[in-house]
């Protein structure tokens, strides 16, 4: 009896063994076939609505989290030093704010804004990132979408 033999490994200097054929549409559209051209339109026309839709629900998002971060700072100057410390200190009674009170408003007003700002600048940022990524990725799609449909329209002989 002979001893199993290993399996065969691809031969490295024959690409094809390594790497499949790429989909159509991450091929130069001069190099694809008449059938592979209308498949590769198709799929970049897909990918192109995809992420206008993505570049449109980033920009929402980035404004609507802008307006949630203004209106929290305004509900937070809006609230006031007098409510604010007889919540925090438990005081069941109106008291007129001392001056004592007003610097701890004011000291939780900065504290607040500082934290809050770092916050929201990291968020806004990563917003406007997400958002600048898919904008290039539109950019993208419809330069390599037009370039198909040039190469479609000069073999149908329009």
């Amino acid at each position: 009896m002979t001893a199993p033999r290993p399996p065969l490994r691809p031969d490295v200097h024959v690409p094809s063994t390594l790497f499949g054929r790429q989909r159509p549409d991450h091929i130069p559209a001069e190099t694809l076939t008449n059938a592979e051209l209308p498949a590769a339109i198709a799929s970049l026309e897909r990918k192109l609505r995809s992420a206008k839709q993505s570049l449109l629900a980033a920009h929402i998002a980035g404004a609507a989290l802008t307006a949630v971060l203004f209106a929290a700072g305004g509900v937070l100057l809006w609230f006031g030093p007098t409510p604010f410390l007889e919540t925090v200190f438990r005081r069941t009674v109106a008291l007129q704010a001392t001056t004592y009170d007003i610097f701890a408003w004011w000291a939780a007003v900065v504290f607040l804004a500082v934290v809050g700002g770092v916050f929201a600048d990291q968020l806004v940022r990563g917003k406007l990132r997400l958002a600048r990524g898919w904008k290039t990725r539109v950019v993208d799609l419809t330069r390599r979408l037009e370039d198909a449909r040039r190469v479609q329209q000069r073999r149908s002989g329009l």
